[in-house]
């Protein structure tokens, strides 16, 4: 791949990201995953959705193993965390929806079907980010140890970002297909 076409990919990402609640965030999690080969708006949020859900199972994994150290010692800081899991298994769900039903959304597909499979990927990616919030909320009261409700929180608060950005770019992504659809009709 030639340096210019990593160029052109690096600025498309660059200004998608600034379109993002978490632009920074948005650029690295992107980065190693975008290439020049037909990069646009819904490629992008295809590899931000699949960012993403990687992103939730990392949690997911960590949560869980954290919840192994602490249920003996710390039995309602694990059953706190286990809550959390039971969320993000939610939300990692919701995401592979989101991804399954972007993929169908080709410029083959009508008007009538883009707008039903987007509102389909809309709701579950916004809904993933719900579930994600609820599990950094479990951790708000002072009842948790603050060392743990500091990890929980920061791994949590790692994948709200990705999420939300994913979101902003899938709903980007649904403003450029309705505007070029609209330009384009006869």
């Amino acid at each position: 791949m030639s340096c210019r076409r990593c160029s052109r990919a690096r600025a498309f990402t660059i200004m998608s990201c600034s379109a993002t609640s978490f632009p920074k965030v948005c650029e690295e999690s992107l980065a190693k995953f975008v290439n020049s080969t037909n990069l646009g708006h819904l490629q992008l949020a295809q590899i931000a959705l699949r960012v993403s859900i990687t992103e939730a199972k990392f949690t997911r994994s960590y949560l869980t193993k954290l919840a192994s150290r602490l249920e003996i010692a710390h039995l309602e800081e694990a059953q706190a965390i286990v809550d959390c899991i039971d969320q993000i298994n939610d939300s990692v769900a919701q995401l592979r929806l989101s991804l399954k039903e972007l993929r169908k959304c080709t410029n083959k597909v009508g008007v009538d079907d883009f707008m039903w499979y987007m509102s389909n990927v809309e709701t579950w990616a916004s809904t993933a980010l719900t579930d994600q919030i609820n599990c950094a909320a479990t951790f708000e009261d002072n009842v948790h140890g603050k060392i743990v409700r500091n990890m929980v929180k920061a791994k949590v608060e790692g994948v709200t970002k990705v999420t939300s950005n994913a979101l902003a770019l899938v709903n980007r992504y649904v403003t450029r297909h309705r505007f070029s659809r609209s330009t384009h009709r006869p």
